[in-house]
């Protein structure tokens, strides 16, 4: 039996009436379905996972899911949707496609990042579209960063943010990081409010590992967040190693979309009279 996991926005109204609509038609075709609310048995390993909402609604099914086995189907309620594979009005049709192995799939590069506390490992986390490192109080956090090894640089500031091509567009942008092509499976390393006048952004290879080492302990009360959860910890951060993960995030694009196009229509106002 095919199987299917829903993640709602249950903020939403029409992303609400979406999950109804999907329930009946799962119902009329023998497919087994599971929400994020807990109205039906979660699934194990379902064949497709798909969020009705905006990028936020997605991000959340993924670390629900635990897994990348499996392909996303975002179907966009938000104003963004970077990351969507289809309208509402095609909900049927995508996930029909996607089932039947039918649909574009798109595949995104995921951040693998470890984080220490003296030599101790003390968590573990992938994100889609950034990590951010930065002070938990109001003093400023002084950086230590180095790439394979060798000390690149040191930041003094309220942080830094290590971004994929796919958060690129995200915190990254409005911290005054560059946008990367979709395609790009390297990081950035964008300074958060640096207390100097030469730090820029710096844009990694895919093999490449970063180190950030928290090298004053007067300003190391660090707080961790990955898309935009704070990552728990049970002692203070000391290092932390970012790398990009052996896995990749695999999106269903029904409906295709240059995101080109929509960084100019979104940000900079141009090409609001044209579709995707």
């Amino acid at each position: 039996m095919r199987t299917i996991f829903t993640q709602v926005n249950e903020r939403v109204p029409e992303a609400m009436a979406a999950s109804d609509r999907l329930q009946a038609w799962c119902d009329e075709q023998g497919i087994a379905w599971s929400t994020s609310n807990g109205s039906a048995s979660a699934l194990v390993t379902p064949d497709l996972i798909v969020a009705l909402g905006g990028d936020g609604t997605l991000l959340r099914a993924v670390h629900a899911a635990r897994s990348f086995e499996t392909p996303f189907l975002s179907i966009k309620f938000g104003r963004l949707g970077f990351l969507s594979g289809a309208t509402p009005d095609h909900l049927i049709e995508a996930i029909s496609a996607a089932l039947a192995g039918n649909a574009p799939l798109e595949y995104h590069t995921l951040l693998e990042a470890r984080v220490f506390a003296g030599a101790d490992e003390v968590a573990r986390c992938r994100a889609v579209n950034e990590l951010v490192l930065r002070s938990a109080t109001a003093h400023m956090l002084t950086t230590t960063f180095a790439i394979n090894g060798h000390v690149f640089n040191e930041i003094t500031g309220d942080g830094l943010i290590i971004a994929t091509a796919t958060g690129s567009t995200a915190y990254a942008l409005s911290a005054g990081g560059p946008v990367l092509a979709p395609s790009f499976e390297g990081a950035e390393v964008v300074p958060l409010a640096p207390h100097t006048l030469i730090n820029r952004a710096v844009v990694t290879g895919q093999g490449d590992l970063l180190h950030f080492e928290l090298s004053d302990p007067t300003r190391a009360d660090a707080a961790l967040l990955f898309d935009g959860e704070f990552l728990e910890l049970s002692r203070p951060a000391t290092a932390i190693e970012v790398r990009i993960a052996p896995e990749k995030l695999c999106l269903v694009k029904f409906d295709a979309h240059n995101a080109y196009k929509v960084v100019a229509r979104e940000f900079f106002g141009l090409n609001k009279d044209q579709g995707a």
